[in-house]
């Protein structure tokens, strides 16, 4: 079984009240977006494409577990660490690279590592795919995804900016 599937049955089981998996649907749906969207960047810019899906995975963790956005990218990154070790995933140095990508993910404004860049990508191309939403400080990322994968994003009048001055 690839560490991905590991993973993604880890979080599926996380949550075992059906009622609460519900409320919590919305999160898992984007965990695995991401998981999808950073598969495919990291493997068009050179980057260990099975990393970054394991990001991807837990990026919102903390979020999806507890049911709190409230400082979710440390406290993920925290939880990230523990769950990768208890899965045996990856070495030490990759568990960290994972845990350090997931407490930058929402600094969207600073270019960091190779991950957490693809991380960043990922996470606002499913928030345009999945929510059809875009915070303020993720358009310049968004353009700039435009440009790297040749595209233009048709539905850019659909998209709701959320956050004022976030």
């Amino acid at each position: 079984m690839e560490k991905s599937e590991i993973l993604q049955q880890w979080i599926e089981g996380a949550i075992p009240d059906p009622f609460l998996f519900q409320q919590r649907r919305a999160v898992y749906t984007h965990l695995l977006g991401t998981a999808h969207f950073a598969a495919m960047l990291a493997m068009k810019r050179g980057v260990d494409s099975e990393a970054a899906e394991l990001t991807g995975l837990l990026h919102d963790i903390s979020t999806y577990l507890t049911g709190s956005g409230e400082d979710h990218a440390r406290k993920g990154a925290a939880l990230a660490l523990r769950i990768l070790d208890d899965l045996q995933l990856g070495t030490p140095q990759q568990q960290e690279q994972i845990a350090l990508a997931v407490q930058r993910h929402s600094d969207k404004e600073h270019i960091q590592t190779p991950l957490d860049e693809v991380l960043k990508d990922a996470d606002v191309l499913d928030h345009v795919f999945n929510y059809k939403m875009l915070i303020r400080r993720e358009i310049p990322r968004l353009h700039a995804l435009e440009q790297e994968l040749g595209l233009t994003f048709p539905f850019w009048d659909q998209l709701q900016e959320k956050y004022e001055n976030a």
